[in-house]
Order: structure tokens, then sequence, then C-alpha cells
């Protein structure tokens, strides 16, 4: 074709003005999972790649094989793309953030600025919008050898470049392309894409290496994501459209041959890697089955209702979001009478394409193309786990706008100059508006903050929409105290709450908001509710320990209180006082760690009765050794024995687990003073002037 080479210059072009601004982006979304806070890798070498080609993808996230998302995910070639971007340009980063292998490290929030302070999300930014590019390139030939009687004079008159052009700027892919985890799309349509193409072209040639191509190409394309498999109907739909005196009834069998055998070997190896090969039922968890509480009746009228909405963010892309969850869509069900236009809708167009399929009209492979590689996210065959996403059309979206590009084509062709004039001014103005609400789009991908604080205001009832964006306004408020960000936060989290009485992270973001406002009573509730629906939750059973302490501490302050002042003035009637009062708590709460501390240290300071101390402070440290003060009550009871050996090694595992405590490092200083060890006296000393500065 004679205009093939204008036509990539453009589109080249085209992506590098649509997406040259992802540049500027940081990794937002999902990136934390397989990039920033990924074992997998951050961990890289053989070991990382042995583990994401044999691990579900998440798993280097959440370092559990039991915590991943419902129904598994399997997508190791874009994972591996992460791993060799971060072996080559990220070594710095991963010296920083250091043993993978701890989990708390490993997700440490602190590690975020590592990433924001390299060119690591330039570089994954940049390598993305190429793949995209590339894509994008292969698409053109492949529907410029398709249709290629669709090629008029002019260069503009070009179904295969019209077609890629509007691909090209649609915003319902910045998804995809501004968030670095979206390379699973890419990839996965790259793949497809290039297994069109290397079949049509063995039609053409007759050159064997173009199948061997063609098996590699969707072994790439299925390792990347699932939605591949589509391309097993895809293919032979293609191959009957493609115009060739040479294609033979055999091609049909030769050319799916290795997508075929490509699929069982995926097949096999995603259920090695997470133990199935469909998705497994959903839970009981809402953001992971949006039906939990829908009949089946309910739940296909409102996978039919996303069918429109998809529709009309195909046509009209305004307003964008990342989140579809519950409960930002209603559920609907048959006697809403907009089921029964899509209804309507959808079986005219699958009448009209099979009806013309024997034409082999272009209309015809268009809707053909977007039903297949769409059903595997449609919802309506398995539950996918979410009402919709802009991505789950990314490679749909191409039957969409080669639908659209054959409309404008035919009006192109019109022998009118006018026609062609106004036609292609209408076209170029559709493409600038596409083109600029994708640019602008790309810059609410910055990061997390820009992406939940923007994406809240049209998901405003999307019960993980405000989460996030609670939990945004916290992370904010913690470093500036500003009071207007503490009530937005409390206002999305309160919010999602009353969307989802068991959203286990907004409760968990509430406690930690109301234990910074010293509301520690309302804190350990919401911190005790998310223990109630996520039992193992390490965050939770934390700080729920952390507060019950507190509040223990709290309530037993004035007996604290009385014991200093019967120790101060020698005075046994408030002692006695005192031990009843601390007895009398203990009664109802037989387990409190700091009750009994405070009773060892009555019976040890109050009464003299040293062995009976230390035992109630072995009790304590036998349910719970991590408990510092224990340590310390006990090494002083030991010294006051004279045991130094048995009061050091108390106080030395105290300052363990508590090292910045100056008490700890006093109480140390006397007993090495009152063995005569001088010289570890003076060291701690010297630990103690380096501390305080004096």
């Amino acid at each position: 074709m004679k205009n093939s080479r204008l036509h990539q210059i453009i589109i080249i072009l085209l992506v590098a003005l649509c997406y040259g601004n992802t540049l500027t982006l940081n990794y937002a979304l999902d990136d934390r999972m397989v990039v920033m806070e990924s074992k997998y890798t951050i961990q890289g070498g053989w070991e990382g790649i042995k583990s994401i080609f044999t691990e579900d993808t998440f798993n280097g996230y959440f370092a559990n094989k039991e915590a991943v998302v419902e129904g598994g995910r399997y997508r190791p070639m874009s994972q591996l793309s992460f791993l060799l971007e971060m072996e080559i340009f990220g070594q710095d980063i991963k010296r920083k953030i250091g043993n993978v292998n701890d989990f708390f490290n490993l997700h440490n929030p602190d590690h975020e600025q590592f990433f924001v302070d390299s060119n690591l999300p330039v570089i994954s930014h940049l390598f993305t919008i190429l793949y995209f590019a590339l894509l994008c390139l292969v698409i053109y030939k492949v529907l410029s050898m398709l249709f290629s009687q669709y090629e008029g004079k002019k260069w503009f008159q070009s179904l295969a470049f019209i077609a890629t052009v509007l691909f090209v700027v649609h915003p319902i892919h910045t998804e995809a392309v501004a968030n670095v985890k979206g390379r699973d799309e890419i990839f996965a349509m790259l793949g497809s894409m290039l297994t069109l193409w290397c079949s049509l072209k063995y039609v053409d040639t007759r050159k064997w290496w173009f199948i061997v191509l063609s098996f590699l190409s969707f072994l790439f394309g299925i390792f990347s994501k699932e939605n591949t498999i589509t391309f097993l109907a895809v293919l032979p739909l293609t191959l009957y459209f493609y115009q060739n005196e040479k294609k033979r009834m055999a091609d049909y069998f030769v050319t799916l041959l290795p997508v075929f055998v490509g699929s069982v070997i995926f097949i096999l190896a995603r259920a090695n890697a997470i133990g199935s090969i469909m998705p497994a039922d959903q839970s009981g968890i809402i953001l992971n089955n949006p039906f939990i509480n829908s009949t089946k009746s309910e739940e296909i009228a409102t996978v039919l209702f996303t069918w429109l909405i998809y529709l009309r963010l195909l046509f009209f892309p305004h307003p964008l979001t990342h989140d579809y969850y519950p409960c930002e869509i209603e559920i609907t069900n048959f006697s809403n009478p907009v089921v029964w236009v899509v209804i309507v809708a959808s079986v005219a167009l699958v009448v009209y394409a099979l009806l013309t399929l024997k034409k082999k009209k272009v209309p015809s492979y268009a809707i053909l193309f977007f039903i297949i590689t769409f059903s595997i996210t449609s919802n309506l065959l398995f539950n996918i786990g979410t009402f919709m996403n802009e991505r789950f059309v990314f490679i749909p979206s191409l039957g969409f706008t080669l639908l659209i590009g054959y409309g404008f084509y035919l009006l192109l062709q019109k022998d009118s100059k006018v026609w062609q004039g106004v036609s292609l001014g209408v076209l170029g103005v559709i493409c600038l508006l596409l083109g600029i609400k994708t640019f602008t789009r790309n810059f609410v991908w910055k990061d997390d903050f820009t992406l939940f604080l923007t994406d809240v205001k049209t998901s405003t009832n999307s019960i993980k929409c405000n989460v996030s964006a609670g939990g945004s306004y916290l992370q904010m408020y913690k470093k500036s105290l500003d009071t207007n960000e503490r009530s937005l936060a409390y206002q999305h989290l309160y919010k999602a709450v009353s969307l989802d009485s068991t959203a286990v992270n907004a409760y968990l973001l509430l406690g930690e908001l109301l234990f910074m406002d010293e509301r520690y009573e309302e804190s350990h509730h919401y911190f005790e509710t998310a223990a109630h629906f996520a039992p193992g939750n390490i965050i939770a059973v934390d700080n729920l320990k952390k507060l019950s302490l507190l509040l223990e501490d709290r309530e037993l302050k004035p007996i604290s209180n009385l014991l200093d002042e019967a120790l101060r003035e020698r005075n046994i009637t408030k002692l006695n006082l005192a031990y009843r009062q601390v007895e009398d708590f203990l009664a109802e709460h037989p387990k409190s760690l700091i009750g009994r501390n405070l009773k060892g240290n009555m019976l040890g300071r109050g009464y003299g009765l040293l062995d009976s101390s230390i035992h109630v402070y072995e009790g304590i440290l036998a349910d719970d050794p991590t408990f510092a003060s224990a340590y310390e009550n006990m090494g002083i009871a030991y010294a006051v024995k004279k045991d130094f050996v048995s009061a050091e090694a108390c106080l030395l595992r105290a300052q363990q687990l508590v090292p910045d405590n100056m008490n700890v490092k006093s109480n140390l200083v006397s007993l090495y003073l009152d063995k005569g060890d001088i010289e570890k006296a003076e060291a701690m000393k010297q630990q103690i002037a380096a501390m305080t500065g004096q």
C-alpha cells in the first residue's frame, strides 16, 4: 500500500502525543502489587523468575497463598517485564529495600519514596508507551491485510488506518496504558494480534516459520493475560474474512493448531500455579462478589445493564473512573426497561452479524470480534469479581473502532469533495476531542492520591473508592494535621462502612484515625470489628493489643498513683487499699497484663515479697514474651535479691524489646554499679548521653 509508511508514522506520532505525558507519572493503584511491593519483582534473578511462572501473580505481594484475590491471577509475562526493568534499572532501589522476605519491610510505606526519587517509573512508562505503539502498528498491519480492498486513492481513505487511529486516541484505553500494571492488557492483545498477522502471512507465503512465530506470539499473549484464549475463535473468523486466493480449507487446521496447543500449555501451567483452571467460587465478600446479595435473575439483569454503560463509554468516554466496584452500580432486575433495550439491541446485532457473515461484511466481523473477545470479561459466562472495568474492553474496543471506522470510510469514499471534506473534518474533530480527553485523563494516574481523590468524585457510591479516598486523606492528615483533610477522611470512611458493614479496610483506617484523635474507645471498637470480619488480620490484632494495654493503663492509673503515694509516704493503709483495688480489677480482667504487672510491683516494692512478684512476672511473660515492662520489673526484683546474673538477663531482654526506653537503661546503670562493673555502667551512661544529647 502506497500510504503505509505515512500511516505508520502518523500512528506513532499520535501514540506519542496522546501518551507522552505518562512519562511524568509515578506508580499507581495495582502497580504496588506487581512492582513496588512485589517480592518476586524486587528479588529478581532466577528465583524470582521461577516464582513468577509457578505461582499466582499476586503471591509476591501477599506472601500468603491463602490471601490472593478471588479466582487467582496468573499473568507471568508482564510480571517478567517488571522484574527485568528492576534488574536493569532498579539495583539501587533493591539495595535500599533490603530483605524482601520480611513481610513488614517489603510493605514499608516509606519505601515508596525510593521509587519516586528514581528514574524507574519513567522507564516503566516509556516501555509501556513503546509496547502500545508496537501494538497499534501490528493492529494496522493486520487490518491492512484483512481489509486490503478497503483502500482508497487518498491517504485518508483507508479503513485500516481510520480504525487504528480511533483505537489509538480512544480514552477508554488510558487505564491500560497510563497504569503500568495495565501492561498485561497490552501484551495480551499484542500477542493475539501478532498471532493473527503470522497466520495471515502463512496463508500468503506458505512459510512454516510463520506457524512457529504464531505459536510463540500466542504463548506470549496468553501468558500475559487469559483473555487471549478468545482468539481460538477470533482466528478462524479472521481467516474466513481474509480474501486470498491461496487460502485452503487445511489452513484453518494448520493455523489453529499452534493456538490450541498454546492454550493447553497455558491451562496446565495456570492450574499448576494457582490450583485451578477456571475461577473459583466467589467468596462471601462483596468486593470479591458484587452479586452476593442478588438473585441469579438480578445478577443477569445487572450484567446486561453494565453492557449499556460500556457502550456509552465507547461512544462518549466521560466521565472515566478506575472504580466500578459495589455499590457504584445499582443492582437491577428485568422490570427495568433499559435491560430489555440491551437484550433487543444485542440480539439484533448478533442476528445482523450472522446474516451478513456469508457476504463477509466488515460490520459482521467487527461485531463478532467484539462479542467473542468481550465474552470472557462480560460477567455473563462467569462472575469476574466486579461489575465492570474500562480495561475489560481494551481488546474488544477494536471491534468498535473498526465498525465506526468503516462508517467513516464509506463517507470518505463519496465522490463529492464536500462530503469528503465534511466527513474528514468531523473525523478530525472526533479524534482531536478523544485525544485531548486521553491526554488529560492520563494525569489522573499520577499516583494513588491523585487517582483516588479524583475518581471518588465520579464513583461516589463505590465502597472501594471511598475506602481508598479516606485512606489517602488520612495519609495527608498525618503529614499536615489539616483538620479539613481529617474531616474528609472521616466522611469517606464512614460512607464506606455505611455502604458495606463488612468493609474491613475501612474499619482499620477508622481505627487508626480515631487513635490519632485520642478517641481510644471508639478506635478499639473499629479495630475489634475489623478483627471480627478478618480474624487473622495482623494490623487489627496488633492494634487491638496496643489499645487494650493503653485503655487498661488509663483505668489503672489512679491505682498506680495510689501505690506511688503509699510508697512515698510509707503508708500501709494506702498500700492495702491499692492492693484491694488491683485485685478487684483483676477479678474482672484476669488476663490483663498491665493489671498483673502492677500487682507484681505492689508485691515486690510494697510488701517486699520478691519471690511472689517474680512469680507474677513469669506468668505475664508466659502469656506474652514481648511484654518488656515485666522483664524490667523482674530484673529489678532479681537485683534487690542480689541475683545479678538473672537481673542482667532480664534487663537486657527488656532493652532488646524497647531499645529507646531510658528507664531500662538507667536500671542497667544502677545494676552495673551495684555489681561493681564500672566499665559497663560507663558504656550504658554514654548510650544515654548520646540519646539525650547531654
